[in-house]
């Protein structure tokens, strides 16, 4: 009887010792799940993976994925690794307002990434700073949602690699001015980035004695593909150069689709949104050749020549990024380099988060660092490269029959968002039927 009782307690002793191991090892598996989980850094995605932007979006998740991939096997000082969600916004400004109020309260972001169009920036603009969390955004700054009826407000939480688009339309008037061209027709997107881009071009036409003729001025959707009634305006204006910025879903066949309708300018010069070869790859050889454009990277450097290995490695041997892919590629370099600086005891703290983001330097494979910014988050005195694409296949893809070469590295001025917005003041958009006349 004795031994049946003692067996019973025997029994009891064990099966209470195990739920406490079971609970013990539970809480601690628990606990540390949840330490893992936290030690990470978070990353969301607001990406047009679909609608007319889905090629920059397409493009933005390669580039992601690949940093995302080095940075996690080389080590991140002081994280576990990264987290990363990606949504697709369609290319849909509602949708990003939307998602961002899904996602940013369930997954609690460290920065998110993404966005393809301006249209979908305003959103950015006017949430983040109301969930202090910072947009890294790898294209460029663009002004014009910034001025007027409907104006966004300026904002550290919004932090660009890329100069302003009012300098690229500086840039180009300069450009022009050197090569002597005498008439000049502007075509872009007709929302905010098409109008600051062609603010720049105007300004360098009022300020440096009308040196050419703006003979034309189109303004396209951002859905559209068929350009032949922008050819046949563009024939009959008879320009020596056509300055090209993002005109959406198929602008990166524009130049292509002019040369089949017979119009071929001396100079085409495709915007900052034309980004790397992988944009003439999508324009193909008949209509990329001759083709200038601003780059954000030298084609030459080994940087980026070493980047095409790592690229081709992953994604094939007959892959090359697509147009913004290397931007934000650098994007995700540059903001985990600076968090590792933050360190996971200070990850949550969000304005210092965003401090240290603008006062970090990175450098990869793009022309410029990024930052330090200016407290408003543009990357001031960013540099851009003026490439041409000619004839002859190159060593970074013998399958394409053209490669870019570099014609001149351009820095653009040291000025904050505020100062480049109080420099452009009230100056109005170029008009289409408006007269530009060049002075004699």
């Amino acid at each position: 009887m004795k031994n049946k009782q003692f067996g019973r307690f025997l029994f009891k002793i064990l099966l209470v010792s195990a739920v406490v191991v079971m609970t013990t090892d539970l809480f601690f598996s628990s606990a540390l799940a949840e330490g893992q989980k936290e030690n990470k850094i978070r990353i969301l995605g607001t990406v047009p993976l679909t609608g007319p932007a889905s090629m920059y979006g397409q493009g933005y998740q390669k580039g992601i994925m690949l940093a995302i991939k080095e940075l996690e096997a080389e080590g991140i000082k002081g994280f576990d690794g990264i987290e990363y969600r990606v949504v697709d916004t369609e290319t849909k400004p509602s949708l990003v307002d939307r998602k961002l109020a899904r996602e940013v309260p369930s997954f609690k972001p460290h920065f998110i990434v993404g966005v393809g169009t301006e249209s979908e920036l305003k959103v950015w603009n006017v949430q983040l700073p109301k969930y202090k969390i910072p947009g890294l955004v790898g294209g460029h700054l663009g002004l014009n949602k910034h001025m007027g009826e409907g104006a966004v407000p300026v904002s550290k939480w919004v932090m660009y690699y890329g100069y302003a688009d009012y300098f690229t339309g500086l840039l180009a008037g300069e450009f022009f001015h050197k090569k002597g061209v005498k008439r000049v027709a502007f075509v872009g997107s007709d929302f905010d980035w098409g109008y600051s881009n062609g603010m720049g071009l105007k300004r360098y036409w009022q300020d440096n004695g009308q040196p050419f003729e703006i003979v034309a001025v189109v303004y396209t959707p951002l859905d559209k593909t068929d350009y032949s009634t922008e050819v046949q305006i563009l024939k009959d204006a008879k320009p020596d150069a056509i300055f090209s910025v993002f005109g959406g879903a198929g602008w990166w066949t524009l130049s292509k689709q002019l040369r089949e309708g017979g119009v071929v300018p001396n100079i085409f010069l495709y915007g900052a949104g034309y980004s790397n070869m992988g944009s003439a790859k999508l324009t193909g050889e008949f209509g990329a050749e001759g083709v200038y454009a601003f780059h954000d990277h030298d084609p030459t450097s080994k940087a980026w020549i070493d980047f095409i290995k790592r690229w081709r490695a992953e994604y094939g041997e007959q892959s090359y990024p697509e147009p913004y892919s290397n931007n934000m590629y650098e994007q995700i370099y540059w903001a985990v380099k600076a968090l590792e600086k933050v360190g996971p005891d200070r990850i949550d703290d969000k304005e210092f988060v965003a401090d240290t983001l603008l006062n970090f330097s990175y450098q990869g494979i793009l022309i410029s660092p990024t930052g330090p910014l200016s407290p408003d988050g543009a990357n001031w005195g960013s540099k851009a490269a003026l490439v041409q694409y000619v004839k002859g296949a190159g060593p970074l893809d013998p399958s394409f029959g053209l490669h870019p070469e570099l014609i001149e590295v351009l820095t653009t001025p040291k000025k904050s968002i505020h100062d480049v917005l109080g420099e452009m003041g009230t100056m109005t958009r170029l008009e289409p039927g408006e007269s530009y006349p060049m002075k004699p």
